[in-house]
């Protein structure tokens, strides 16, 4: 993993402080974090119904999140994930799109990691650029 810098690092204690407020009724828990506009960190946590649709991707919260403080770009997004959960923590094709929607550009950071017992799994630390991760997203 490359040297982290401290905005990095905020970003994925955040997502991960919040996960530990995540509403999971059949999934697992997912925290995510941005940094808006404002130089500020938002976090979010999923959100599960038994209607699978009425549900909120930790992602589209912690932006969401954002975007009540007045925030409509974000410059970065971390997702985290507990580590027994899936091997790569990766946003869905939904939040992909809602993350371009509000992103400065498609260079925007997406930080991905795994956690155990509260704490970032600093080997799982993978960070991708959100046009590596989304290279076709639909526009206006």
């Amino acid at each position: 993993m490359a040297r982290m810098v401290e905005t990095e690092t905020k970003l994925l204690i955040v997502a991960s402080a919040t996960m530990k407020n995540a509403h999971v009724l059949w999934g697992f828990k997912v925290g995510a974090a941005v940094l808006g506009g404002d130089g500020k960190v938002y976090g979010g946590c999923n959100v599960e119904n038994w209607v699978s649709g009425l549900g909120t991707c930790a992602e589209r919260c912690a932006i969401d999140h954002s975007v009540l403080h007045g925030n409509s770009r974000i410059m970065e997004i971390a997702i985290v994930v507990e580590e027994d959960r899936l091997e790569k923590p990766i946003p869905c094709g939904a939040c992909l799109q809602y993350i371009h929607d509000f992103a400065e550009n498609s260079q925007l950071k997406v930080l991905m990691a795994q956690t155990e017992r509260g704490k970032i799994r600093s080997e799982t630390v993978e960070v991708k650029t959100l046009g590596e991760l989304f290279p076709f997203p639909y526009r206006k």
